[in-house]
């Protein structure tokens, strides 16, 4: 395929339908967990299962420790494609899978040696099945390699816009990790045994992405070129991604951390509770920025600023106009949420919290795209070096804010951070003028802007309000948004994009 086919089929539908994949490939596994896991605990007993998720755990996130090298993969991958530099794309393949192999082994070993400590004396674990954990703590360190090189193999994919190949092997492998799980706990196997089912399902997993990358770029299999020259750019553009990976969590969570220490773990729940709803809604803007990593690295690497500029408007208001009608919703209607879910003491305790933390969401989505943005563009370090100075500030903040006002402070310390990381980030795109901020400010997203804060005004009010009265207002709401959004908001070619994948007839 070349170049001009590459960068030209980079279109607004593209994109979109790259998202909606991405975005059934996040949603599957997680309906199948909600499926499979009661049967897994069925088979497998309480304790086992516990210790199996942490083996999940460790499997998965074990791609956090790649120093950014996946992510770097398909940076480097995209620059070459949109400068047509195929020849050049093996050296990058071959160059960041073997130091992400080396990484693997050098953690592997760490994991092995520390496998007794922690399973031995930092985890309380039965002793009828203390040796069968120690057994799958050990051959998890033997997957690390495995797990670490995927990513690159997977970057090369995403560089060249098929997310179709990579959620058609993710998905099966996310929902097969359950599946095989069942399995072998149908048959009896011990935790070791459910462990070495899974890595040869990685082992697989791995040749299948091999034999997609050499089909997209024959040269692949062809050149073996390991470039020591390459390692400072592959290692100072993956560093900061690192150190983003790191800090962001920090900064998300430290909040619970704070209200157990500062108040205590008996009214964590009441914090806790609307956030494991409100997160969810993260799959949302994650579909967008996984999609347009790649697609901002390649228009970076053909100076094409016109198109980042306007694919960067379009998904900030493609993702507020995905989320809005949700978080007006389940903020509005909070406390009969909860009080259906949860019960009434969490409707009265919960209900401000659930509202402060959905905005909050709402907020944090729209912050993560000048941080694709930025990466996209080459430039990582100045996202890392924001998180960094804002999580130094942030901790005494919420600190106070806890003590002062409870968990309802915890919130307020979680939103006011949103809203600060949306002030410093744009100012930034736009004062480095990455983004036009006269072109990306303008009618459209005005008329959002208004939405959003004329929303927050009724949220204010709706405990006052009887249910009929908020039912009414909710749907007059949305079906006033729903008709600006269509007719004012939205571009001739997103309706018809939209219209192509709901099945609609052009009005």
């Amino acid at each position: 395929m070349q170049v001009n086919q590459i960068s030209n089929s980079l279109t607004g539908k593209l994109i979109l339908k790259n998202t909606v994949i991405n975005f059934i490939g996040q949603v599957l596994p997680i309906l199948a967990a909600i499926i499979g896991v009661p049967v897994l605990i069925k088979f497998l007993g309480v304790e086992r299962f516990g210790i199996l998720s942490l083996l999940w755990m460790v499997m998965w996130y074990s791609t956090m420790l790649d120093l950014g090298l996946g992510r770097a993969t398909t940076k480097f991958v995209s620059e070459e494609i949109a400068k047509s530099n195929f020849e050049k794309i093996p050296k990058i393949f071959w160059t960041s899978a073997l130091v992400q192999f080396g990484i693997g082994v050098l953690i592997g070993m760490v994991f092995f040696a520390l496998t007794p400590i922690v399973v031995e004396k930092f985890l309380k674990i039965s002793p009828s099945i203390l040796e069968e954990t120690k057994l799958a703590f050990y051959l998890i360190s033997f997957s690390a390699p495995i797990i670490l090189v995927s990513t690159s193999f997977q970057g090369v994919l995403e560089a060249y816009q098929r997310f179709d190949l990579v959620n058609a092997v993710i998905v099966p492998v996310k929902i097969g990790v359950l599946i095989l799980s069942i399995v072998g706990a149908l048959l009896n196997l011990k935790l070791y045994g459910i462990i070495f089912l899974l890595i040869l399902m990685r082992v697989f997993m791995i040749l299948v992405l091999f034999f997609l990358d050499v089909k997209i770029n024959p040269e692949i299999r062809k050149v073996f070129n390991f470039d020591f020259n390459l390692l400072p750019s592959l290692f100072s553009f993956g560093g900061w991604v690192t150190v983003v990976n790191i800090v962001n969590p920090v900064l998300i969570y430290s909040d619970r951390f704070l209200i157990g220490a500062i108040l205590s773990t008996s009214v964590l729940a009441y914090y806790t509770a609307p956030f494991e709803v409100v997160q969810r809604l993260w799959v949302i803007p994650a579909s967008f920025t996984m999609t347009l990593f790649p697609a901002f690295s390649l228009l970076s690497g053909g100076n094409q600023d016109e198109r980042i500029s306007n694919l960067f408007s379009r998904a900030v208001k493609l993702t507020f106009i995905a989320l809005f009608p949700i978080v007006f919703v389940i903020s509005f209607f909070s406390s009969e949420i909860l009080n259906l879910w949860l019960g009434h003491e969490f409707a009265l305790k919960s209900s401000n919290i659930f509202k402060i933390l959905a905005y909050g969401i709402l907020l944090n989505s729209i912050a993560g795209f000048p941080m694709i943005l930025f990466q996209g563009i080459g430039k990582p370090d100045v996202i890392a070096k924001v998180y960094i100075a804002e999580l130094v500030l942030y901790i005494p903040l919420l600190s106070l804010f806890i003590y002062k006002f409870g968990i309802v402070g915890a919130g307020l310390g979680w939103i006011i951070r949103q809203v600060i990381d949306i002030v410093i980030l744009f100012g930034l795109i736009f004062g480095k003028k990455t983004i036009r901020m006269k072109e990306f400010i303008n009618a459209e997203m005005l008329e959002l802007g208004l939405f959003f804060l004329l929303s927050i005004l009724i949220v204010m009010y709706a405990d006052s309000l009887s249910l009929i009265f908020k039912f009414i207002s909710a749907v007059s709401l949305l079906c006033v948004f729903m008709y600006v959004v269509w007719f004012r908001v939205l571009s001739g070619e997103e309706r018809n994009a939209v219209k192509v994948f709901v099945k609609i007839k052009k009005f």
